[in-house]
């Protein structure tokens, strides 16, 4: 009756996609909420191809599909979202909008680089390593900045620091690196560290 592939690993992408839109129409009247709704979407990306992998025998298509929902996905919760919150966040102006084209034009190769390597690298569509920089990595970079946001006074110092990481964590995407996939524990140590920044981003947001 409907077109696509419908099961549990794909229902926590879509579930990933759904917080992300939450989480930039929230941006610009919580923006506490945002971020937490933004970090739900990592955490389900963290999440969708483990279900995937361990639901038993796929088919081709299945798995064809499972990336392609995936990467279309992330493209919305770690190109777009990230920028939809700075921009609420005050960093509007035209250097910040140069910035955010670089960050999502980064964002939107490194994965359409990553399915076109998953379909002509490996037979059995399982990456075991990325190349560039994962955009997910913008959720370990998206608080700290908030963070920082709370507690610098001077906002010259914030704008520049937005501003330098952003394009920076842009051009991390495209740069020709090998970098494997997280194992169990340092995909629990990285859940421990979002935990940290999230209590602490509220600390300072509440003084």
């Amino acid at each position: 009756m409907f077109i696509g592939v419908y099961n549990l690993a794909n229902f926590v992408t879509l579930l990933g996609l759904a917080s992300a839109i939450v989480a930039c129409f929230s941006a610009g009247t919580n923006i506490l909420l945002a971020v937490c709704m933004f970090l739900l979407s990592g955490l389900c990306d963290m999440f969708d191809g483990r279900i995937a992998r361990g639901a038993g025998s796929r088919t081709r298509k299945e798995k064809l599909f499972g990336i392609q929902i995936d990467t279309v996905c992330d493209m919305v919760s770690f190109g777009i979202a990230p920028v939809v919150i700075a921009y609420h966040c005050g960093f509007n102006r035209w250097y910040d909008m140069a910035v955010y084209i670089v960050y999502a034009g980064c964002a939107a190769i490194r994965l359409a680089y990553f399915n076109t390597q998953a379909i002509e690298e490996t037979p059995d569509l399982n990456m075991k390593a990325f190349t560039g920089v994962p955009v997910p990595f913008s959720c370990m970079v998206l608080p700290p900045l908030m963070i920082a946001n709370a507690l610098i006074d001077s906002r010259a110092i914030v704008n520049i620091i937005f501003a330098a990481v952003y394009f920076a964590v842009g051009i991390a995407f495209i740069v020709n690196i090998k970098i494997k996939k997280l194992n169990i524990p340092q995909s629990v140590a990285l859940i421990a560290f979002e935990l940290c920044c999230v209590v602490s981003m509220f600390v300072a947001y509440k003084k």
